[in-house]
């Protein structure tokens, strides 16, 4: 777990798919990507499901001090996922553009975590590894820290390979390293 933490902690940019199993690993994790973020004097753009959102406010709240906590934009995935249809690809990234644009009036330097849910059983391999591939161009050009996070039971094998292949580092509950199947 050590190694984790200390990975998570001192990784600046990159793309990142992580794949969760555990809810309080998932939040752990999520705070530490927070606290490495207000070490760096970052800001953060956090993207969470609706069921977890008090839950990260609250741990934010015991963790963080109010001036800290004002770093953190915390906003429901519902608005990038699901409001005009199910995984809307130009949506959800004119929507990840506009609270970066926002954001960037604070601070420059930014961090972004999305935990990426969908309604159907299984989104469109291709469309999710094209969504994840303009996202993996746009946080190189940014040089930015992004974190997607997928809950691992609801992804195939395909999926998770396709996956692999548009971001940097992969990562579970408990490791995080360089993707061998990354292609670029």
């Amino acid at each position: 777990m050590e190694v984790l933490n200390e990975k998570l902690e001192t990784l600046h940019k990159g793309h990142v798919f992580y794949q969760f199993q555990e809810d309080n690993a998932y939040i752990r994790n999520l705070m530490i990507f927070i606290r490495a973020g207000l070490e760096n004097n970052q800001h953060m753009l956090i993207i969470e499901s609706m069921r977890n959102i008090t839950k990260v406010k609250s741990r934010m709240n015991m963790l963080f001090t109010p001036q800290q906590v004002s770093s953190i934009s915390l906003v429901d995935n519902f608005d990038y996922y699901f409001l005009n249809g199910d995984f809307n690809t130009q949506n959800i990234l004119r929507n990840f553009q506009r609270d970066l644009t926002v954001i960037k009036n604070f601070n420059p330097s930014i961090r972004t975590w999305a935990h990426v849910e969908w309604t159907s059983k299984e989104p469109e391999t291709a469309l999710l590894k094209e969504f994840e591939s303009t996202a993996d161009d746009y946080v190189l050009q940014e040089g930015l820290l992004s974190v997607c996070a997928y809950s691992q039971n609801r992804l195939s094998n395909t999926l998770i390979l396709a996956l692999e292949e548009v971001h940097q580092f992969v990562m579970t509950d408990d490791v995080l390293s360089l993707s061998m199947a990354y292609k670029r």
